[in-house]
């Protein structure tokens, strides 16, 4: 597993070469100038914890950390803004603003690295949660405004695809308007499954619905329907998935009826 990458967006170089000598050790760095350069830098990269300065040229810290919390590509990710000012209205904005934390020059470093570590441990913590909870009900998963209406959307574009089964994650990284790469980074910034993991596993979920369906397809038909062209491959991981194959999951549910 490779080290946990950071942004860090600062117009001082000798603050920035600071932060970057004191964290290179741990993380792997992407380092920025201003907001403008920030927001390229964190669309480009996902970084997984962003450290911005609040008084930049071009765009501020306060305008560079609303628009990363409010796009889906990087609204995951937490923030930690640095400022000199220490007036109590300054942190309630940087707060509104979408920082997860705000620290106040001059500062500790190991106080710094400290809060880095607990706010990657925490967002693992959050990932692996819901991991657990995502194949079974996406959209229960008590995400946030953005990462909700990102969840919604993909499942939109995925449902409405079931029956392509030359439909992968290109296709859908198009019609959700980003690079292939952004959206594995994304999903995988969400959950512990991978995108790929996540499409079979609603086709199967469709799959086993359209099999106790009065009147239902034959297994084939049904494999075909839900996006598999090989029934032998769809059956293997339709046993994965429920524990049976598909004839012995109709037959168990005809039971109970």
């Amino acid at each position: 597993m490779g080290r946990s990458t950071i942004l860090i967006v600062e117009d001082n170089d000798e603050l920035k070469s600071f932060l970057s000598l004191c964290l290179e050790g741990d993380y792997e760095l992407f380092l920025a100038a201003d907001g403008a350069e920030g927001l390229q830098k964190a669309f480009e990269n996902i970084p997984e914890l962003i450290i911005t300065d609040v008084a930049m040229p071009l765009m501020d810290g306060h305008e560079f950390c609303r628009i990363v919390k409010n796009d889906e590509r990087t609204s995951h990710i937490p923030v930690i803004m640095l400022t000199a000012k220490v007036e109590l209205e300054e942190q309630v904005t940087g707060i509104e603003s979408g920082a997860d934390l705000y620290l106040t020059k001059p500062f500790s470093i190991k106080l710094l690295q400290s809060y880095i570590k607990n706010l990657l441990k925490t967002k693992e913590q959050i990932r692996h949660y819901y991991t657990q909870k995502v194949l079974l009900e996406p959209l229960d998963v008590d995400l946030g405004n953005v990462d909700r209406k990102f969840m919604e959307r993909l499942m939109n574009i995925i449902n409405a695809n079931l029956g392509n089964a030359d439909f992968h994650i290109h296709d859908l990284a198009r019609a959700m308007n980003m690079s292939t790469a952004v959206l594995y980074k994304k999903f995988n910034a969400l959950s512990q499954v991978s995108i790929g993991e996540f499409i079979k596993s609603l086709r199967l979920k469709r799959a086993a619905f359209l099999l106790i369906e009065p009147g239902a397809l034959n297994i084939s038909e049904i494999a075909w329907a839900v996006g598999f062209s090989d029934r032998k491959y769809f059956s293997k991981e339709f046993k994965k998935a429920f524990g049976c194959t598909p004839s012995a999951y109709v037959e168990k549910t005809a039971d109970r009826d």
